[in-house]
């Protein structure tokens, strides 16, 4: 595969778990660059600051030559702060040609229908059938949220304009980007970690077969963008599959190549993650020789700290209203 690669790629973040109107834009090197929505932009009077909230979304745009493919990948939480951020960042959202799902958290998807609700057409939606079947969380307290992603259905996705595309292998989504389609997971501390006992505090799914159990999100996708003269770009979701097994699986649809950024959730901010998981981590970030660490979401404040102690060439803080630039594009 990667037949095709991108000249450029945009990101913007439209939902994030912080907004930080004090972080300065950059300039990345190599024509890359890194804008922000800053001081100037909240505190003018003529133009309305954006949130953040405990989610995640990423609009992306992948360019090759005259053409271009724009997709939005997770949609955060709440419809309200996706619209809210797309109208106050300028977004054109009538270029968005497919949203991406990572995996079927309310945090990931929850606002899906407001997006699709604001279109007169319908728009591909990407993801895994796995995504839809029922979850539960048991809480160290004993309440349980039961089974929190019954609006999250195929039947919903298609009122409200979206048309299911479901698949556990790669989608060629055009100018060098794919979805990563199924994560293997071969890093031995990545992944979800069971419970102690059966019914004890965790994540739970009721399975394809009828069985119940440990929600191991195995339907957790990607993205890659294959940019020209710069390697991949990878972005995760929540990384339930293990950001480094992430990176990996990018390898093996576009080739060994070099990771010139890695940008999402990382899944390290979890009570339950075994600390040693953040020092592991990025030695494993070391190992593949990323370039550019962006930790986002669910990653954690350890994860962060230690990025920007031990690795402060790689890392970039990121904040809602960032757009990073990577590549070049004539």
């Amino acid at each position: 595969m990667g037949i095709f690669q991108a000249d450029s790629v945009e990101i913007t973040v439209l939902v994030e778990n912080w907004v930080d109107m004090l972080l300065p834009d950059l300039d990345l090197g190599d024509g890359g660059h890194c804008v922000r929505a800053g001081l100037i932009e909240h505190f003018d009077p003529r133009r309305t600051p954006p949130q953040a909230e405990n989610g995640i979304s990423l609009l992306v745009t992948a360019r090759r030559g005259r053409h271009e493919s724009t997709v939005l990948f997770d949609v955060g939480l709440t419809g309200s702060v996706l619209r809210h951020n797309l109208e106050v960042l300028g977004v054109d959202a009538s270029r968005i040609e497919q949203v991406v799902i990572s995996h079927g958290h309310p945090d990931h998807y929850g606002g899906l229908y407001s997006f699709l609700d604001a279109f007169d057409r319908t728009i591909p939606v990407a993801t895994n059938a796995d995504a839809f079947l029922p979850r539960y969380a048991v809480m160290g307290d004993g309440r349980v949220s039961q089974y929190y992603n019954q609006a999250f259905t195929l039947d919903d996705v298609e009122r409200h304009g979206g048309r299911p595309v479901l698949s556990g292998g790669a989608l060629d989504l055009g100018c060098g980007m794919f979805t990563t389609g199924y994560i293997p997971r071969t890093v031995p501390f990545e992944g979800p970690v069971a419970p102690p006992a059966p019914h004890a505090p965790g994540l739970y799914q009721v399975r394809a077969d009828g069985t119940y159990g440990l929600d191991e999100v195995s339907e957790e996708q990607g993205l890659v963008i294959d940019v020209k003269d710069k390697g991949l770009v990878v972005l995760t979701g929540c990384a339930h599959a293990g950001v480094l097994n992430t990176i990996d699986r990018a390898r093996e649809i576009c080739g060994p190549k070099p990771v010139h950024a890695v940008m999402g959730g990382f899944h390290l901010g979890f009570p339950t993650t075994p600390r040693e998981n953040v020092r592991l981590t990025i030695d494993g970030m070391r190992e593949r020789e990323v370039s550019r660490i962006i930790p986002m979401h669910c990653s954690g404040l350890h994860t962060h700290a230690a990025l920007h102690d031990e690795m402060p060439d790689h890392y970039l803080q990121p904040a809602v209203g960032t757009v990073l630039n990577f590549g070049t594009h004539e």
